[in-house]
């Protein structure tokens, strides 16, 4: 589904998705999340792969460490540091340096540039019905300047994942609690209204890319005209695909990347030969990028689930194998590969028991929902949450 509003103005939102929890993950920074949008690494030439794939070479983990700087010291550091969680909630709670408070805010002035923007704005936790699209300030920033990597994108689409809807709802509200009212979003495609002095893109050049969650919450999320980003966090957009298109592909592709370089060891098992992978739910937007990026960039031998109705698409995106997990025999054939990595995109403790005997002995299993299938579609996620996650992370780690 998608909602336009007027011709004038370019603000399209296409329902993508996006959230979830490695079980088995090295750092916050480097975990993945979950997400639904469009099978289109094949809408991209085999050079443009390799670029986007440099994309997700700069991904979370690194930048967000420099932005924040070396952590605090601090004397004590309670239940939550002794449980390995306070570095994770500061992450999810875009804790990392603010901005002066003390600097008169201005608009930043770009050519063209109107006096208000479009964007839809949620004033309280609750349905999507509570999301208004209407004028809006533009975004300020200290004196009206920029930094010099930062530049002014004019928003043609942007995608809704799940962290942006379980935020909208509440979900996240006691990990990641959002200042009301404020612009949600994430991804998006568009064009460069502005650019700054170091910036590596020029105006008028069409570019997608992902806004971070706490730009999303010092500014505006990607639901408006206009966004301000670093430029590290933005890419060309290949000509050959649309902006509806391209905004569905930066969190969709990166955690897809993540799931399975970082978290599950591939990049350092690139060069290896006879390579595996298993991936549970391989017709969902996580799924989708994950069965092209291990079988056209990992060169690995690739199993992947999916209802009979999704199979022929699963296997034109590069799956070896389909299974039908409607078939009553589906967790029965565990066992018959042994995966050197297991992303499970749908969660539920019956895949873990199912398919962990099936992991090599320095294989990987990354559940990206958790061991509730469909975590937290219906219920805040909050300490207690956190800490039970937390608790069955370490108890798998042990048996694996």
């Amino acid at each position: 589904a998608s909602f336009h509003t007027p011709p004038q103005h370019h603000l399209s939102l296409l329902w993508s998705s996006l959230l979830g929890l490695a079980r088995v993950h090295s750092s916050v920074e480097d975990s993945a999340g979950v997400l639904f949008a469009y099978p289109l690494l094949s809408c991209f030439s085999p050079g443009e792969r390799s670029e986007s794939v440099k994309m997700a070479e700069m991904s979370f983990g690194p930048r967000m460490r420099a932005a924040r700087g070396p952590a605090p010291e601090k004397e004590d550091q309670g239940l939550m540091g002794a449980l390995g969680l306070g570095q994770h909630m500061a992450f999810l709670q875009g804790c990392v340096t603010a901005r002066p408070a003390d600097t008169a805010m201005l608009v930043v002035d770009f050519p063209n540039r109107p006096s208000k923007m479009l964007g839809a704005v949620i004033g309280d936790y609750g349905p999507a019905s509570l999301l208004q699209v209407q004028l809006c300030d533009l975004p300020r920033l200290p004196l009206g300047k920029l930094k010099p990597t930062e530049i002014v994108v004019e928003v043609h689409s942007s995608s809704v994942n799940p962290t942006d809807w379980k935020q909208r709802k509440g979900t996240l509200s006691q990990m990641c609690p959002l200042k009301l009212p404020t612009i949600l979003g994430i991804d998006f495609s568009g064009r460069v209204a502005r650019g700054g002095e170091d910036s590596p893109f020029r105006e008028g050049e069409e570019v997608f890319g992902r806004q971070t969650l706490d730009r999303m919450r010092e500014l505006n999320g990607t639901y408006a005209e206009y966004i301000i980003v670093e430029s590290a966090d933005v890419y060309k957009k290949p000509e050959n695909i649309s902006h509806d298109e391209a905004a569905a592909v930066p969190h969709a592709c990166l955690a897809a990347y993540s799931a399975l370089g970082r978290v599950g060891k591939l990049v350092d098992k690139k060069k290896l030969k006879d390579k595996a992978v298993l991936i549970l739910g391989g017709s969902g937007g996580v799924g989708t990028f994950a069965v092209q990026l291990a079988k056209q960039h990992f060169d690995c031998f690739v199993v992947a689930s999916c209802s009979a109705a999704n199979a022929d698409l699963v296997r034109s995106l590069g799956a070896d194998k389909v299974l039908d997990y409607e078939d009553p025999v589906f967790l029965k054939g565990a066992g018959m590969h042994t995966f050197d990595v297991i992303l499970d995109c749908v969660g539920g403790d019956d895949y873990w028991e199912a398919f962990k005997g099936s992991l090599a002995t320095d294989g990987v299993y990354v559940t990206l929902v958790g061991n509730v299938r469909y975590l937290a579609d219906d219920k805040s996620i909050g300490m207690t949450n956190a800490l039970h996650i937390r608790a069955d992370y370490l108890f798998r780690q042990i048996s694996n």
